[in-house]
């Protein structure tokens, strides 16, 4: 059986290599397309931040269970898996040495630019590593994660949004995938919250993921988050965490926050949301398996204020997994194959919305498609900010119901209905 599956996937690798390829590489990554929400307000997204935060670089802080590799004067992380977690801070760079702030402001509100703005890590710093099977206490303590709670409270207290966002990446990227992603993300909502990456130890080619290694490192890594859902939960200032999955991360973020549910079977949901505080869980084109996701939703929708799904209808990387894997169709596809106990169980919930990215495109007079979409489509990437960044209902965001009670759809004329938004000068301003 097993040699007969390798046959298969090494049949159908060209098929796979090619959808995966422009989704989730591991090249050096430029700063990413200005979302609309910018080009249509006339703002900057750094225009209103004062001069002593006008710095090129941008702290993101990680936890990472990706085993540690180089010796004292060069700290990165590997492949391999780790039983421990390692905390600390990564300082990432936007644009090479030449590039000044006020160039950075301006190519940032630019809907064309004429400059590639690569990003970098311009430094690490490890603070501490927090022992497998550890309790909270012993994870915070002085021998574990308390220097770098106490760096990350702080960073909390002076930011102008006091949430913390934790990105979750996918498949096939490394440590500096997970770390530059968190931090345009953070540049994007203006810089005024903290950003974490959580980087679980995924390969750096589709093989691992399609024979499965690396699912099981997802789902494995979902006790890590749990774990730091926990420990943020009691240990730091974060008036709310946001979570924001991608593509395979989506089993992560699935796994680890209904995993954070059932070990408090006898605390009330009332109770463990006023103890984590978990936001806007953000589930951007998702690669998890419906049926186990539904199976997961209710208890995720205890936990959470709310639960975002973004769908299209053209993504070629989780048309491949759905068709090569098993599970049958991915949340992020437009469709499902769910039966009408599993639908009534998605009517159910309190706090879904699905964003469908596809309906409407003959109306718009295109698509939104592939399967970084959420990240390079300018109206996309706006709905990511503003579900993270604000707690504007979807109709306020701009959206407009779709066929179902919870699907929720971006109409033609989306730019026009931004315009209506206050100036983002600081998200937290447009909470109702």
């Amino acid at each position: 059986m097993i040699r007969v599956f390798k046959g298969m996937v090494l049949a159908f690798l060209p098929v796979l290599c090619a959808a995966f390829v422009s989704s989730c590489g591991v090249g050096v990554q430029p700063l990413m397309p200005t979302p609309v929400l910018y080009t249509e307000s006339g703002h900057k997204p750094l225009d209103h931040l004062p001069p002593g935060e006008r710095w090129k670089e941008r702290r993101v802080y990680y936890v990472t269970n990706r085993s540690r590799q180089g010796g004292a004067q060069r700290i990165s992380y590997g492949n391999g898996i780790s039983p421990d977690l390692s905390v600390g801070t990564s300082l990432i760079g936007f644009g090479g040495p030449d590039m000044t702030w006020a160039h950075l402001n301006r190519v940032s509100a630019e809907s064309e630019r004429d400059d590639v703005v690569e990003l970098s890590i311009a430094g690490i710093a490890e603070f501490g590593r927090i022992p497998a099977n550890s309790t909270v206490s012993q994870a915070a303590g002085p021998e574990a994660a308390a220097f770098w709670l106490k760096e990350l409270n702080e960073s909390i207290d002076s930011s102008r949004d006091k949430d913390l966002l934790i990105y979750v990446h996918g498949a096939k990227v490394n440590f500096y995938n997970s770390c530059a992603f968190a931090a345009q993300l953070d540049h994007f909502l203006g810089r005024d919250m903290t950003s974490l990456a959580f980087a679980w130890p995924t390969h750096q080619n589709i093989l691992s993921y399609v024979s499965g290694a690396d699912v099981h490192r997802a789902y494995e890594s979902a006790e890590a988050l749990a774990d730091l859902l926990e420990l943020l939960g009691s240990r730091t200032d974060a008036r709310r965490i946001h979570i924001l999955s991608w593509s395979a991360g989506a089993r992560v973020a699935t796994r680890g926050i209904a995993l954070l549910r059932e070990r408090h079977p006898n605390e009330s949901a009332a109770s463990l949301r006023r103890r984590f505080r978990i936001g806007t869980a953000y589930f951007a084109a998702g690669d998890v398996p419906s049926h186990e996701f539904v199976a997961a939703a209710p208890a995720i929708d205890s936990l959470v204020e709310r639960i975002i799904v973004t769908q299209t209808d053209h993504d070629s990387a989780l048309e491949s997994s759905s068709r090569i894997m098993r599970g049958g169709m991915r949340i992020g596809q437009q469709g499902n194959d769910l039966n009408e106990d599993e639908i009534a169980v998605l009517r159910s919930l309190k706090h879904l919305e699905v964003v469908d990215m596809s309906e409407g495109t003959e109306k718009r007079g295109f698509d939104i498609v592939g399967h970084r979409y959420w990240f390079d489509h300018p109206w996309a990437s706006t709905d990511v900010l503003l579900s993270i960044g604000t707690d504007l209902s979807p109709r306020e965001r701009g959206l407009v119901p779709g066929g179902l009670p919870m699907q929720w759809d971006l109409p033609p004329d989306y730019p026009e209905r931004l315009r209506r938004l206050p100036p983002p000068t600081s998200f937290r301003r447009w909470n109702r």
